[in-house]
């Protein structure tokens, strides 16, 4: 019977670290290389249609630039902890030391050539707090 419960405890282990190894962990030098792929995989997907619209005079309204893509995919809460008012140029969930997390790119305030990079506590989405999610950690890195 123990060889059963072996079986099944070995095959929890496998599912619980196939799960940790899906999250994406925002710690330590994984930081600057998740701004890094997040700066070069381009606009989020909601932006995509518009490289197909543009050849199109008609397209017009319809086209737009990562500065008009809307800010829909980054929380109210996780937004308001970056303390900043300005959309975000990408976003990704994940986990910093352990805590669940929302790494949010946006432009450097006074230099172009950097990004400036927020780790929030998405404990406020996960619990529909009003208040805004604790800053975790900012650095700036450089575009790509």
């Amino acid at each position: 019977m123990n060889t059963a419960n072996d079986a099944s405890a070995g095959k929890k282990e496998t599912s619980v670290s196939s799960a940790a190894r899906d999250t994406v962990e925002f710690s330590g030098s994984t930081l600057e290389r998740r701004v890094q792929s997040l700066l070069a995989a381009g606009p989020a997907p909601e932006a995509e249609p518009r490289i197909e619209k543009v050849p199109s005079l008609e397209s017009g309204p319809a086209t737009m630039s990562p500065k008009d893509a809307p800010d829909a995919a980054v929380p109210a809460c996780i937004q308001q902890g970056t303390g900043r008012t300005d959309g975000p140029i990408a976003a990704e969930r994940g986990t910093y030391e352990g805590v669940n997390a929302y790494l949010v790119l946006m432009a450097h305030a006074r230099d172009s050539t950097q990004v400036q990079a927020y780790v929030v506590d998405a404990a406020c989405v996960d619990h529909a707090a009003k208040s805004p999610g604790e800053l975790l950690h900012t650095e700036s890195y450089p575009r790509p």
